[in-house]
């Protein structure tokens, strides 16, 4: 099993991608193929750029500074605009145009190896449209309330609309949960300080500050802790609740942590 990976935003590398499509692109990949099997990510920035393609992956994203333009639909008639906070969520054999205006946007997605793979074939259908999730329309739900301080969740992509990745963001300001990861996942820090105590005896404390970014392989034991940490996480499979958990009762909210 890898280790946790800590990324500081501070010390990304980004190169120039698409550079015939106009304005500026790059790109600073944190994960892919040789760390793992599930979940390809990074940082991207788009700026008076337009770069035009049929998605051969499923991808969960969430704006970290900038206007983030998506173009698809008829005609690109479907014009989405994403600020800081807002998540897209899409599938794969979406067509699409990413724009945008001093836009960063950190991205999940998978297959991991999907740059060594064609575009998806012209015959292929998403599972759904494109979800836009506005950061002012999200609501939270108190979890984990004997850990002291207080934690929320705002579950975002489900099995509902997906059968590969899943999105949440949580907070947590002077809480201390134990965890052990069920499935791989990638995160970043949204705002505040996010800790995650690894390793033997929690020893190896990461402290995410916005941008920062985190993976953690399946079977990570952890404490998730914060002072107004807010964290997009990112998992894989999307289903991890429902292979390691009996089925919950209907009547039940999904929010129900």
């Amino acid at each position: 099993m890898t280790k946790a990976l800590f990324v500081k935003a501070e010390d990304m590398v980004f190169r120039q991608v698409h550079s015939d499509a106009g304005g500026h692109a790059s790109n600073c990949q944190v994960v892919g193929p040789e760390l793992s099997t599930t979940i390809n990510a990074g940082v991207a920035t788009y700026d008076g750029c337009s770069i035009e393609r049929k998605t051969n992956y499923d991808e969960a994203a969430v704006v970290l500074d900038g206007t983030l333009r998506i173009l698809t639909g008829s005609s690109y008639s479907r014009v989405i605009e994403a600020k800081f906070g807002d998540v897209i969520w899409l599938t794969k054999g979406t067509r699409l145009k990413y724009e945008g205006e001093k836009a960063k946007v950190f991205y999940a997605r998978n297959p991991v190896d999907w740059q060594m793979r064609a575009e998806s074939s012209e015959d292929f259908t998403p599972m759904n449209d494109v979800y836009h999730f506005r950061s002012t329309d999200m609501i939270y739900s108190q979890m984990q309330i004997y850990s002291g301080g207080y934690a929320s969740t705002c579950s975002l992509v489900t099995p509902e609309i997906s059968k590969t990745l899943g999105a949440t963001i949580a907070t947590f300001n002077g809480s201390s949960v134990d965890w052990t990861t069920e499935y791989d996942q990638i995160s970043v820090a949204l705002g505040g300080v996010m800790r995650i105590r690894t390793g033997e005896a929690y020893d190896y404390a990461i402290e995410a500050k916005l941008g920062d970014v985190v993976w953690l392989p399946k079977g990570t034991p952890l404490k998730y802790e914060g002072d107004s940490g807010i964290m997009f996480f990112v998992p894989y499979p999307v289903d991890w609740r429902l292979r390691g958990q009996p089925v919950r009762p209907k009547p039940w909210p999904a929010s129900v942590r």
